[in-house]
């Protein structure tokens, strides 16, 4: 049986926050990541006006040792103003900055979603939902715990409202962050408690509870989570490892990380989904995911290739209905299928730098994915995005973006579901600017177009505001 979660554990997640899933031992950074492509310039510029500011009083200890005892040492940086800061809550007079120089680093953002289709889908009506995430990261070395050593929480997972992923096509989610913990209903959880450990020569191992999307970020830091960039969950990633590879499952295996990031990867994983319970009682085998990624510059401009396998041992429900057993006055069985696969193919590649801001550049993002005909809804799919991060000189920390995504279902999956209602492909487009209004502010205003599965239904127009709050 899965256990849930105990009262007391949810009470710790509130206080302990949490950090993206990071290996920060072998250049992988995950919780900068989370806030988009300003809290690694905003955080050298607070670096710089520490450097300037004394943290030192008549007890004679410094931040850091601060942070082991002494909380009255560490003041707020008089240069840390409102509206400048990279973090609404700011350095909490010193003590967040203490807290990274022992090795814990705590982020957190509030998103806020209002999004609806204003034609065409399943149901023209507009919905309000928001997100709340925190992330700790805990650096184990720094702690005097174990050198190497890694500790990576997504401690408060917590969805509250509602959603327009219905409403729009649900084979193609136009709300990737609302996916979690659990799609349609308020939920809250810890989705991710990751402990990695570095071995020396870039491998390291890592084991524990996993946010898939977490997980992904670690791959491509600009793309996951849906809380800066594209919302629609196809132009992030292939939808073809449904239904294969959960979204919050227990997992283990072994990484090698270089200067620029996850270079190879092999996983094992639970085959179930536990976004609000411990699961480990493999009920449906284990799903193993094998990656090996190569970097290019290409014209003096950095890129990435990806080839990613997937295959789950448990048994899986197959759309070919010639194997469903027909009991007369109890209705249908389907059959099942054990085992299936993915194959995936993932491109990155910079297209432009300016000279003078590293950070204002354009980049292309692609993949095209395909799966077992005989039990996935989708037979392939694929993405073709283009993003811009600083699209204007006096914008340097807005990013815009433009993509097209195609979903190709299976015939099997397509005939079965045609005996209630007859379905396709789905393909679309999505295009979005994210706007700054203060480094701990930001707001994305988005249009999706999105021919839906359902042959009966329009074309859908899904307009939806985001407001992102960095605390």
């Amino acid at each position: 049986m899965r256990r849930t979660f105990s009262t007391s554990l949810l009470a710790a997640s509130l206080l302990c926050f949490a950090g993206t899933s990071a290996m920060a031992q072998q250049s992988v950074a995950f919780p900068e990541t989370v806030f988009g492509e300003e809290a690694p310039i905003a955080g050298e510029q607070y670096a710089a006006a520490i450097d300037q500011v004394s943290y030192y009083d008549s007890c004679g200890m410094s931040c850091g040792d601060v942070a082991m005892g002494c909380g009255d040492c560490c003041m707020e940086a008089p240069h840390d103003c409102l509206w400048s800061r990279s973090q609404l809550t700011g350095d909490w007079h010193g003590h967040r900055s203490c807290l990274a120089d022992c090795g814990i680093t705590v982020n957190g953002a509030f998103t806020q979603f209002y999004q609806g289709p204003a034609s065409g889908g399943n149901e023209q009506v507009f919905r309000y939902g928001d997100k709340f995430d925190v992330w700790v990261n805990m650096d184990m070395g720094k702690m005097g715990l174990c050198e190497g050593g890694t500790l990576t929480m997504h401690a408060v997972d917590w969805q509250l409202g509602q959603n327009a992923i219905v409403d729009a096509t649900g084979l193609a989610p136009v709300n990737t962050a609302m996916l979690l913990p659990k799609v349609g209903e308020p939920t809250f959880a810890t989705t991710s408690v990751q402990y990695t450990q570095a071995l020396g020569g870039g491998y390291m191992i890592t084991a524990g509870r996993i946010n898939m999307l977490d997980l992904w970020a670690t791959f491509y830091p600009e793309y996951g989570l849906g809380l800066d960039g594209f919302m629609n969950t196809s132009m992030i990633l292939p939808l073809n490892v449904i239904p294969s590879l959960p979204l919050v499952t227990n997992g283990a295996g072994i990484i090698k990380a270089g200067e620029r990031g996850v270079e190879r990867a092999l996983l094992v994983f639970e085959s179930q989904s536990s976004p609000t319970t411990v699961g480990m009682d493999f009920p449906n085998g284990v799903t193993i995911v094998g990656a090996v990624r190569k970097y290019t510059d290409f014209f003096c401009q950095p890129g990435s290739h990806t080839l990613i396998g997937v295959y789950a041992t448990g048994d899986y429900t197959s759309y070919d209905t010639s194997g469903w057993i027909v009991v007369p006055g109890s209705g249908v069985t389907p059959a099942s299928k054990q085992g299936t696969w993915v194959a995936g193919y993932l491109g990155q590649q910079q297209l432009w730098s300016d000279q003078c801001n590293p950070a204002r550049k354009v980049s292309m993002f692609g993949y095209i994915g395909f799966s077992d005909p005989d039990n996935s809804p989708y037979q392939f799919t694929t993405s073709l995005s283009v993003e811009k991060f600083g699209p204007f000189a006096c914008r340097p920390n807005d990013r815009a973006g433009i993509g097209y995504f195609y979903n190709g279902l299976n015939s099997d999956f397509q005939n079965t579901v045609s005996l209630v209602t007859p379905i396709g492909d789905i393909y679309g487009g999505e295009v979005y600017y994210n706007a700054e209004i203060t480094p701990w502010f930001h707001l994305t205003t988005d249009l999706q177009v999105i021919h839906p599965a359902v042959n009966a239904n329009d074309t859908a127009v899904v307009l939806g505001l985001r407001g992102k709050l960095a605390f």
